[in-house]
């Protein structure tokens, strides 16, 4: 069930990378960009992200909320951030931010890697619309990248315009 290719996403935001990175390292700021996902809580000590760093993501696409358990696996500030997502013990993805230094700003390109096992992606793939209510998850999940992508460039820029760009 495994995705045969991560998907990718970018946007050209005019901050330097530590700016980006370090919106994106927040997790608790997620909510204010990303459609899906309402908030995060860092377990533990609430400092700055770093590798091993463990955090509960809160989403919701339709009526009904539901929660994962993260864990920080790069940290590199002004460089990348990602996690590994699960749910109920099973590994469901990671997510990766890269941030790229370019004439006026940087880059941003979120990915996302589908982690689940063959068996584990059957079953989820037939509960999952139950409980999220998202029947592609491949194809959702570019729909909010997107959509995630262009709020953290107006965020970041103050309401300033910029192009998305596909990936």
């Amino acid at each position: 069930m495994r995705s045969p290719a991560p998907l990718s996403e970018r946007v050209t935001v005019r901050v330097p990378p530590d700016t980006a990175y370090a919106a994106v390292s927040d997790v608790t700021r997620m909510g204010q960009w990303s459609p899906e996902v309402r908030g995060a809580r860092v377990l533990g000590d609430a400092g700055a992200v770093r590798v091993g760093t463990r955090f509960v993501g809160l989403n919701r696409a339709s009526w009904l909320p539901w929660a994962t358990l993260c864990t920080v696996v790069s940290a590199r500030p002004g460089s990348c951030f990602a996690f590994k997502v699960s749910f109920l013990g099973v590994a469901l993805s990671q997510w990766t931010y890269r941030f790229t230094e370019v004439p006026g700003g940087c880059e941003v390109t979120e990915e996302w890697l589908d982690l689940r096992s063959a068996v584990a992606g059957r079953l989820l793939t037939a509960v999952s619309p139950a409980v999220t209510g998202v029947v592609r998850r491949r194809e959702r999940n570019r729909a909010t990248m997107r959509a995630t992508l262009a709020a953290l460039r107006t965020a970041l820029e103050g309401g300033r315009g910029g192009s998305l760009e596909g990936g």
